[in-house]
């Protein structure tokens, strides 16, 4: 059996699909000072077998990886034979912890089948998920998925009735990441509230739990969340590890977060 690691950096919403795993929202912030994006699958290209993805360019140190762009395609895994995807395990950000006026988030962000949608949304119906806390304080999302034959995993893309994706090979590492630069030094996580309905006026650090406190800081867990995250998740299975393209612009105050 391989085990394939997903590591998700940057601004996800986590979202439960009812009883059909995790529902991933990868959102953009057109005509917004978080406008800038860099939304990717990005791997190692010997950890690949084909690829049908639109647009791959080389990126990362000294151009060794390949970036797969991401706009606001659905995206789905197969070839996983694990159980149900549970809720993610570990310290997370809340986003209705500290902004209760929220109420939803907005219809162009959650429905995958808006007609002015502005997020990709990722179904992860198998494997496991863990909130794994990095050593400046970003919060990412782990998913671990295993498969029995020699197929590996293969991310499909969907947009506009095209389909296309990349199969990975059994033991893969690959990262999803969704980062932004801002020139008017707002922090990134204040682009979470122009997601949601009633939370224009938001502007708390979002936690794994109170207390809750207005901030223009980074959006970091407190030192007790931090080490509690730690020692609950189990580190994700020993595969090969690859370099992230950003690790600079992706600091705590990009962690992902959970709705509610």
């Amino acid at each position: 059996m391989s085990v394939t690691s997903i590591q998700f950096i940057g601004l996800f919403v986590i979202m439960l699909n009812g009883s059909a795993g995790l529902h991933i929202l990868l959102p953009h912030f057109p005509g917004t000072q978080f406008a800038d994006h860099f939304s990717a699958i990005q791997y190692a290209p010997d950890q690949v077998s084909s690829a049908t993805w639109p647009g791959i360019a080389a990126c990362g140190p000294n151009n060794s990886l390949r970036c797969a762009p991401i706009d606001v395609e659905t995206i789905t895994f197969t070839g996983a034979v694990d159980p149900t995807a549970p809720d993610v395990s570990g310290a997370m950000p809340h986003l209705r912890c500290c902004c209760p006026s929220m109420t939803d988030i907005l219809a162009t962000y959650k429905d995958p089948k808006a007609t002015k949608k502005l997020a990709a949304h990722i179904f992860v119906d198998r494997g496991i998920a863990q909130a794994m806390t990095v050593t400046n304080g970003r919060t990412d999302t782990w998913v671990t998925m295993h498969t029995m034959d020699s197929s590996g995993i293969t991310v499909t893309g969907t947009a506009g009735g095209s389909s296309f994706n990349v199969v990975f090979k059994p033991g893969a590492q690959f990262s999803i990441l969704n980062s932004m630069q801002t020139t008017t030094g707002d922090p990134h996580f204040l682009a979470y509230y122009l997601m949601g309905v009633g939370s224009s006026n938001c502007t708390a650090v979002p936690t794994d739990g109170p207390p809750c406190a207005a901030s223009t800081g980074e959006c970091l867990l407190t030192k007790k969340q931090t080490a509690a995250s730690i020692k609950r998740a189990p580190k994700p299975a020993k595969t090969k590890r690859i370099v992230t393209a950003s690790p600079l612009e992706v600091d705590a105050n990009c962690s992902n977060s959970h709705w509610p």
